[in-house]
């Protein structure tokens, strides 16, 4: 069996919702209740073909654990390893009402787990608490980046990702990185961005600034190339 209902983004008053089930009766009524609360919902009852979708777009994605070859913490699992869906939200539920299998689906990365006969007005009260967990995490997250486009810059952990992938960069390179990042389209001069990246400013030369800045460029692949030196302006990001 493939997938029903077409892809609609950011869909409906909540969003888009993936039921990856092979019980097509519960998923018909799982549609129908939770559209009913302002949600749209799409429906797969194959764990490999739902891969195949353009995930993204899912607020959140309620999968059972499937018996079969390819289960629902094997979905859980190959999701997560994704950095660019990573951040989605999972419920597992299952038939299976077992401390171990509980386990095994919070650490492959569900946020939450829910046995069978399932209740939809408890179901649904669980995916609100976990995407009201999802938006706090988000807005904690967004204070912290400074980003464009596929290119982010987590000024809380220090890591440096290009559409999901780390990009090792050293103290001095995401500082700099930082502050043109912040400020695109202007420009600053050498003393300026030593000022803002080195403590001993008088120790380091405009030489150690243009290597610092070369060795960025090349880390940074395709965005390398928006990050320029006008002569007479100095250094700057732009679009």
């Amino acid at each position: 069996m493939g997938t029903s209902s077409a892809l609609t983004e950011n869909g409906g008053g909540k969003g888009t919702l993936l039921i990856v089930d092979t019980e097509t009766m519960l998923c018909e009524l799982l549609k129908f209740k939770f559209e009913n609360e302002g949600f749209n919902v799409d429906l797969s009852h194959d764990g490999i073909a739902a891969l195949g979708l353009n995930l993204t777009h899912y607020r959140l994605i309620l999968v059972d654990l499937m018996k079969e070859e390819f289960t629902g913490l094997d979905f859980i699992r190959k999701l997560k390893r994704d950095p660019q869906k990573a951040l989605i939200p999972v419920v597992l539920i299952s038939s299976i009402d077992d401390d171990d299998v509980v386990v095994d689906a919070l650490d492959a990365g569900a946020d939450d787990y829910m046995a069978k006969p399932i209740s939809s007005r408890e179901l649904l009260a669980r995916i609100n608490s976990v995407l009201r967990r999802r938006r706090m995490m988000d807005s904690r997250r967004a204070a912290n980046q400074v980003s464009f486009k596929g290119l982010v810059l987590d000024t809380a952990s220090g890591q440096a990702t290009i559409d999901g992938t780390p990009v090792s960069l050293s103290k001095a390179e995401f500082l700099i990185l930082g502050m043109l990042l912040r400020n695109r389209g202007q420009f600053f001069e050498r003393i300026e961005i030593k000022h803002e990246t080195w403590d001993n400013v008088s120790d380091v030369s405009d030489r150690a600034v243009d290597t610092t800045i070369s060795r960025l460029r090349k880390k940074l692949g395709d965005y390398g190339s928006q990050l320029v030196n006008r002569q007479g302006f100095g250094y700057g990001f732009v679009e």
